[in-house]
């Protein structure tokens, strides 16, 4: 009850102009922080199995339900040199992002949980990775603020300098929508110069969801033990929740659940997600913060910087416009 009274919270406060853009999920976790940092003797042991259940189960059944965000088809309508672009910075970036926090220092869980969170979707890639990748609940609540940071500062610059990049309005939603954390940014800063570039901006996105799926996947079959794939029926190489996340996609791609249906599972998941958001927060001392140290967001300026910089010089190199 108090997660799900959080997410409440957090979607009403996600409608304030400067939290607007960041999204629910990255407000969840914050105000979930701060609740936490109010309590000196840490969690009340009544809320402990509700902000565990909240933070896993509920978090999963998100998952699952998130698979009607995706629209296969989307993948024909963008065409395939943005295909291939989109596929370049999520294959690119999630190698490159993971190299640098190597670099920086940064713990392998949480390196990847930056790099598949930058690359991809965001906030949402993260939470899915994590319990894919089986990353701790600590790592998931840094990726997921580094993610809501960096992507606000990404539209600032792609509002105030993006028309100093030499692209043309078309190329600059396209770069917006291949290189930006969450939809939100990529609508905040694509639609500034006009509906044809946030539509299409927006488009591009959405390509970068559906990848997720695939994403998922392989992190699925080589985030066993030792790197090793483990087959069994409750530990499948590919967990059950995305397997559950796929399923939903391809029902929702080939029609069988219908548009609204779709509407309202992929309302469901997010606010599931945003309620695991907030329960992550609840489990999160603001000393994890400190601990975690600057290099954790020197890591994540360098990665993104570096997605930024090659998306741009493969726009140029396969001739978007």
């Amino acid at each position: 009850m108090l997660a799900a009274g959080l997410a409440v919270g957090s979607y009403w406060l996600a409608t304030l102009p400067g939290l607007k853009v960041v999204g629910p999920l990255t407000v969840a976790l914050l105000v979930g922080i701060a609740l936490r940092s109010t309590m000196a003797a840490g969690i009340p042991s009544v809320l402990v199995e509700g902000q565990r259940y909240s933070a896993r189960t509920v978090l999963r059944l998100g998952i699952v339900l998130m698979g009607a965000r995706l629209d296969f088809a989307l993948v024909a309508k963008v065409g395939p040199r943005v295909l291939v672009l989109a596929m370049a910075v999520i294959v690119g970036g999630i190698l490159g992002i993971r190299w640098v926090t190597q670099r920086f220092g940064v713990p392998e869980k949480l390196g990847t949980l930056l790099a598949v969170g930058t690359s991809i979707c965001g906030a949402s890639a993260v939470v899915a990775a994590s319990s894919v990748t089986r990353a701790e609940e600590e790592d998931t609540t840094l990726a997921v603020g580094l993610c809501g940071i960096l992507g606000t500062m990404g539209v600032l610059f792609y509002v105030f300098v993006g028309p100093l990049l030499g692209l043309t309005t078309a190329q600059l939603a396209i770069l917006s929508g291949a290189t930006l954390h969450e939809v939100a940014q990529v609508m905040a800063a694509a639609f500034t110069w006009g509906t044809s570039a946030g539509d299409l901006g927006t488009l591009v996105k959405l390509t970068r969801v559906v990848l997720l799926a695939p994403a998922l996947v392989v992190l699925g079959l080589v985030s066993g033990a030792g790197g090793k794939v483990r087959y069994s029926w409750k530990e499948p190489p590919i967990p059950w929740f995305v397997l559950g996340f796929l399923a939903v996609g391809v029902l929702g791609s080939v029609g069988v659940v219908p548009a609204a249906g779709k509407a309202a599972l992929s309302t469901a998941s997010v606010f599931l997600m945003v309620m695991a958001m907030g329960a992550m927060g609840l489990g999160t001392h603001i000393s994890m913060l400190r601990r975690a140290g600057m290099r954790v967001v020197y890591a994540g300026l360098v990665g993104f910087a570096a997605l930024a910089l090659s998306a741009w010089g493969l726009i140029h190199l396969l001739s978007i416009q």
